[in-house]
Formats: structure tokens, C-alpha cells, sequence
């Protein structure tokens, strides 16, 4: 197995833009579901939308995996999520629909998209315990949905390891399914950072969605500064002259020098005061007649 084609983000659509409170989301199934990957998705949006393409019941079983506390880059390689890595890049045959958002702002919660399938299609859940260690491999009859909940992942150096386990738990739930008709949901959370950390921001190709990302950039820089700045003068913690308030200064400039050159203009128009007296000599009398 290439490393390089488990790497589901960089497959799909190269991560433009690294947002700290967002988290991807996966789906796979053997069924074919109409989707189209995004790199930017609102919570309610991606529910909707999930709403209509499961309403029509396309599985016999539903794995619904819950992963808090993970970001897109945790997925940047295959060494996180090797297996649904080779799902989601195609190297498993027996998958016929795919759907990645690399970035979902909010959180999809899992009692969201179970309720649809409960309501919509009439399926029943089991719920498995991943911390007691085993599981029942009594899935129930179909329609069916299996919730698997994931513990966080630590910050630090055995991150991608759990992350993996998890990944291997995961499949080999799916492995021991009674029917080979079934969709994995691969719903997160934002995962949280260090002080240490700062976001990444990169620039987008979609005019679309870069425009959307200006919209949701938030600057963590405003609010990291220590208690020593509170000492410092206002000209330290405020720019009181911006470019633009320099170039409005400079037009208004020119707009007075206009003003003032065309009034100087028209204050030096002399005219005499016998220009508006009637003339009443004897030649402008032999002209009127």
C-alpha cells in the first residue's frame, strides 16, 4: 500500500486553509450515494444534505464512528487512518460512493444523524463500547445502525498511534458486519490546541471558498497578549494612522486646493459699476432710432 494514496485530504482536495475549531468528516459506503467532497461545510449545512442522501435507505447497515477532539491535519497521512484511507482513495473495490469535507464548521452530533436513520428508515442501534475492550459481534437485523464512540486522542507523540488503533477497531467492526450493503460515517470534533500552537492559514484557489474563509478567519493573535503590555503606552497598543486615513487625508487635500483656487477665481471677476447704467448720450439715441 503507497502511503502517498492514503492520504485522503491531499487525494480529494489539498487542505487551502487550516481553521482551529473546525474538523473533517468522511463517509463511505458500498451503496452508491450521490456526494460531492467540499473542502468547507457548516454543520447544518452537511446534516441537510446527509438528511436527503440517506432518507432513501441506500444500506443495510449504518457505522456510525464518533472521533472528538481531532483536526484535518491529524489526516494529513495514512499513518492515522490507514484503512479508511484505502477506502476513501479507492483501493478497496467493494466501495462505490465517497464523500469528504475536509473543514465542517460546528459539530454534526451523532444523535443527529441516527435520529434520521431511526425516523426515515425504521433502523434499530446498537451501541458499542469501545473502552470495555470486546464487543458483541450480534450486530441485530437490518436496517441497523452500529455507534462506535472514540475516546480523544492525546496531544502528544502517541496521537497517530491511538488514532490508528481506533482505525483498526473501526474495521474490524465493519469486517464482521452480516451484510456486505452497509456506509460508514465518520463524524468529529474539533480537537483542541496548545497555547504554543498557532493557526495556519493558507491561500484558496476557489474565489468561492477563499471568500468564505475571509468570512470565518479568526485572529488568535488579539487576544494572546501577556500581562506586560498593560504597562505600555496607547501608541504601543494602537495604530492611530492607517494607510487609509492617510490616503483620505491626501484627497482631501487636493479637494480643498481645487476649492479654493476656483472661489480665488471667481472673487478677482471686476466689473465697473457703469456697466449696468443706461447710456444716454446723443450717439447711443441716433443708434436706437
Amino acid at each position: 500500500m503507497r502511503l502517498s494514496r492514503c492520504s485522503m485530504l491531499a487525494l480529494t482536495a489539498a487542505t487551502a486553509s487550516a481553521f482551529r475549531d473546525t474538523s473533517p468528516f468522511f463517509l463511505a459506503s458500498t451503496s452508491e450515494i450521490l456526494s460531492t467532497p467540499a473542502q468547507l461545510k457548516s454543520a447544518t449545512t452537511l446534516l441537510d444534505e446527509l438528511s436527503t442522501k440517506l432518507g432513501a435507505c441506500p444500506s443495510d447497515y449504518y457505522v456510525i464512528a464518533s472521533q472528538p477532539g481531532v483536526h484535518s491535519t491529524d489526516f494529513a497521512t495514512g499513518k492515522s487512518a490507514p484503512r479508511l484511507g484505502a477506502r476513501m482513495t479507492g483501493e478497496d473495490e467493494a466501495i462505490r460512493s465517497t464523500m469528504i469535507v475536509n473543514e465542517v464548521v460546528g459539530v454534526l452530533e451523532t444523535k443527529q444523524v441516527r435520529d434520521i436513520l431511526e425516523t426515515q428508515c425504521g433502523a434499530q442501534t446498537t451501541v458499542i463500547d469501545t473502552s470495555a475492550g470486546s464487543y458483541s459481534t450480534d450486530f441485530g437485523k437490518e436496517p441497523r445502525v452500529v455507534v462506535v464512540t472514540f475516546p480523544s486522542p492525546p496531544l502528544g507523540s502517541e496521537r497517530t498511534q491511538q488514532l490508528s488503533d481506533h482505525d483498526g477497531l473501526l474495521f474490524d467492526i465493519v469486517g464482521r458486519l452480516p451484510s456486505k450493503k452497509y456506509t460508514i460515517l465518520y463524524l468529529t470534533t474539533p480537537r483542541e490546541f496548545e497555547e504554543s500552537e498557532s493557526p495556519v492559514y493558507t491561500s484558496s484557489n476557489d474565489p468561492y471558498q477563499e471568500a468564505m474563509h475571509m468570512d470565518l478567519k479568526r485572529d488568535y493573535s488579539a487576544h494572546s497578549r501577556s500581562d506586560d503590555t498593560k504597562n505600555s503606552s496607547l501608541f504601543d497598543e494602537y495604530q492611530y494612522f492607517t494607510p487609509g486615513l492617510f490616503m483620505a487625508l491626501i484627497a482631501a487635500f487636493f479637494f480643498i486646493a481645487i476649492l479654493y483656487v476656483g472661489l480665488s477665481a471667481l472673487m478677482s471677476l471686476q466689473v465697473s459699476y457703469a456697466a449696468f447704467e443706461k447710456d444716454t448720450s446723443s450717439t447711443a439715441q441716433k443708434k436706437q432710432q
